[in-house]
């Protein structure tokens, strides 16, 4: 007879013959440098499906959940009850969120729990049948910290810093390597984390300079001593708008990831600064200007007993330039009567006319009311940028000058003509020239890793009257607002415990400034102005709609009450092993025989074959499904897949049954095929819906070894449905003789 295809013999086919490549021709590979898994091509797909933890071992990922911000705000007030309590819900909080994101992975068992070890609180999560481990831990670990902090008004305590740097230190040096996992996105508590790679010394902070000697016994993976003190300068604004620097102190430790010499081929200033550095010479950076090049080329040295010069080239090339020494007084003649006026006036010629003559008898004089300014070898033009009325000056002479209330005086101490030829010199003393030109002839390179934590702390975490603390742990959901200026902006909405201390914080904290950190960042930092008591926060951060959505999806994602460190992976060994993954194997393909052996003796050899194509083929879409959705095997997972496949088979009885119920009562074959699928259906699809709720509810609600079980359940009774049965149909018709030929389906 021949094969009617219609839609659905189609449909069945494309399934089937999809189902057989995926199967054995499919595999997930991974890819390390985008961190990403995707399907390819494989002769061996057969062997390639994903196992859990109790099937192939798999691995313990032991993260510390650091409390640090919770116990010094806590312990400041003796709040020890509190924050046992707060530590019970992050707990909570966090586990939950592991849950969550492992479901993620489609990994069908696993294990989170707590302990406590030295004092310290760490997630344990046992998870197997991960083949990109990266991305496991990148989902598992992620924290997008939310934090409301307000300024810290407080007085410094420096050994309390201290003490933050020296637990942060211990904590790194048991494992040097995870030294970005400890100290990364901590800058809302003022720690900082920086890389900086392939830098030579002269490109590294002035710290590493002072500190060669620590730096070049290091072995590369070796973590420094501590270093206390000066890390570097920073300017700012001051009241009067004007810029001013202070020196940023703390504690500065790091790790030598890696040091890599090259020979130096060409020897330029950078280099000769970078040597004299590390040989801890003083540099004059001052230009001595020259009218000859005293027989060294440009961009070249030359030694000469102790002293080393080096040619900086030609200066000021078809230009008129100065060597200048420029002072600056600023007479104060604000809120002066008229005669007052007048007579300071008077006082600032005389001033003048003394600071002139002072300077052109000895240019070294000093003055207790003018100030030094610069003292350079400087172009007419950059000159007349700094003092527009300057005017031409012979050598030796000095002028005053005013600009904008201040006096300027300008004394030169050499002159260039336009067509003067004038070199650049930086010039080093006190050198041993064999030592100089042997650390000239090559140059270090260093990877490094530091870790500083400032002395002093910009931010306090922000808590209510009653000492109640506004953190991740009263998060509940981030979406994409708009301002009321029309920007896009991130909407936090708090639970009912952040409801309250959010409105109590803003209500006592009017005038202050709220900074809000995300991952350690700080987004923004407004300034409260009435108290907001409606449970939801905007954080304006100038975002784009796209950023705004990835923050908030970020938060959605990966907000957690504290951060997770990971301290420790390790292998684990399987439960079980390979050989009960086999043995289930075997049990499934015997058990399959046994069936179709069963179904000849009871319905005849062809209706056997019947029962025995619909149960390959719904191994086979069973096993795709499988493939393709990477959901890792367990032993209750296999277990569910062979109920699942012994059940399937009542749909095969009670059709046989009704067939052969028709066929006595007279029915011919095509009659009793279809009398007997429509008949079986009722009774098929509510056994199969009841085995459905079972498995739905052990997936939502049951522990984790059951999980897995009640998912196959599920994803059996869904294929029982929708393949098995109309494909028992398809095959009754085709073998049995049932099917209908073109003529009849034409009527």
């Amino acid at each position: 007879m021949k094969i009617v295809w219609d839609r659905k013999k189609i449909i069945l086919a494309v399934v089937l013959f999809l189902s057989i490549i995926t199967v054995f021709f499919v595999e997930w590979s991974f890819d390390k440098e985008t961190l990403s898994r995707g399907l390819s091509l494989t002769d061996k797909g057969i062997t390639s499906f994903r196992k859990g933890l109790d099937v192939s071992g798999g691995t313990r990922l032991t993260y510390k959940i650091s409390y640090d911000k919770y116990e010094s705000a806590y312990a400041e007030n003796n709040q020890s009850a509190e924050l046992n309590a707060v530590k019970n819900t992050v707990e909570n909080i966090i586990l939950k969120n592991i849950d969550n994101r492992i479901s993620k992975l489609w990994v069908s068992d696993y294990k989170a729990y707590t302990q406590k070890r030295n004092e310290e609180t760490q997630i344990v999560v046992e998870i197997g049948g991960i083949t990109d481990l990266d991305q496991a831990k990148e989902i598992i670990g992620k924290t997008v910290e939310l934090e409301f902090k307000l300024p810290n008004e407080k007085a410094q305590n420096q050994e309390e810093r201290k003490g933050v740097a020296t637990r942060l230190y211990d904590d790194i040096k048991k494992d040097p390597s995870k030294i970005q996992s400890f100290a990364d996105n901590k800058s809302s508590e003022n720690v900082f984390y920086q890389e900086y790679t392939q830098k030579s010394l002269l490109e590294l902070p002035n710290l590493y300079t002072e500190n060669q000697e620590m730096l070049n016994k290091l072995e590369n993976g070796a973590l420094s001593d501590i270093i206390e003190g000066t890390y570097g300068i920073q300017q700012y604004t001051d009241e009067n708008g004007e810029l001013a620097e202070e020196s940023v102190n703390g504690y500065t430790f790091f790790r030598l990831v890696d040091k890599e010499t090259q020979e130096r081929k060409e020897k330029n200033l950078n280099d000769i600064v970078e040597v004299s550095k590390k040989l801890g010479l003083e540099i004059n950076n001052e230009l001595d200007v020259q009218n000859s090049n005293q027989g060294i080329e440009s961009g070249d040295y030359k030694i000469a007993d102790t002293t080393l010069k080096f040619n900086n080239g030609t200066i000021y090339d078809n230009q008129e330039a100065y060597k200048v020494k420029i002072l600056a007084y600023q007479p104060k003649l604000d809120g002066l009567t008229w005669e007052e006026l007048q007579a300071e006036q008077k006082k600032v010629e005389d001033k003048k006319k003394f600071v002139v003559e002072e300077l052109e008898n000895d240019i070294h004089a000093e003055f207790t009311d003018v100030t030094p300014v610069l003292e350079s070898t400087i172009s007419l033009l950059e000159l007349k940028q700094i003092i527009p009325d300057f005017t031409t000056q012979e050598v030796g002479k000095a002028a005053a000058y005013e600009r904008e209330g201040v006096v300027y005086f300008i004394v030169v101490l050499d002159k260039k003509g336009v067509n003067d030829q004038r070199y650049g010199f930086v010039v080093i003393n006190d050198i041993d020239q064999a030592t100089f030109e042997k650390e000239l002839q090559s140059k270090t390179y260093y990877t490094i890793q530091e870790v500083f934590v400032q002395d002093s702390l910009s931010w306090i975490p922000a808590q209510s009257s009653n000492g109640k603390m506004l953190n991740g742990a009263n998060f509940q959901y981030a979406a994409v607002g708009t301002s009321k200026l029309g920007q896009p902006v991130v909407n936090i909405t708090f639970d009912s415990i952040g409801k309250e201390v959010f409105c109590d914080i803003t209500e006592h904290n009017i005038g202050n400034q709220m900074a809000i950190f995300i991952g350690g960042k700080l987004v923004t930092a407004p300034r409260i102005q009435a108290k907001i008591c409606d449970g939801t926060a905007s954080i304006e951060g100038n975002y784009s709609k796209e950023e705004a959505k990835e923050t908030a999806d970020s938060l959605n994602d990966g907000a957690l009450p504290a951060p997770l460190v990971l301290m420790q992976e390790e292998k684990i060994n399987p439960t079980l092993g390979d050989r009960a993954f086999s043995g289930a194997v075997t049990a499934l393909i015997f058990g399959i025989i046994a069936i179709f052996i069963y179904m000849v003796v009871l319905y005849g050899i062809k209706k056997g074959i019947v029962t025995l194509i619909s149960l390959v083929a719904y191994t086979l879409v069973l096993l795709a499904i499988v493939k393709i959705t990477d959901y890792a095997l367990s032993l209750s997972g296999i277990a569910a897949i062979i109920l699942s496949i012994g059940m399937a088979v009542d749909a095969n009885v009670l059709i046989f049954e009704r067939m052969r119920e028709e066929q006595e009562g007279g029915k011919d074959i095509k009659s009793a095929i279809k009398i007997a699928y429509e008949r079986s259906y009722t009774a098929i699809k509510d056994s199969q819906v009841s085995t459905g709720i079972i498995g739905f509810f052990l997936f939502c609600i049951g522990i984790n070894i059951f999980k897995g079980f009640g998912l196959m359940l599920v994803v059996g009774v869904i294929l029982t449905l929708c393949v098995n049965v109309p494909l028992i149909r398809e095959c009754m018709k085709l073998i049995l003789g049932g099917e209908d030929d073109k003529e009849e389906k034409r009527k």
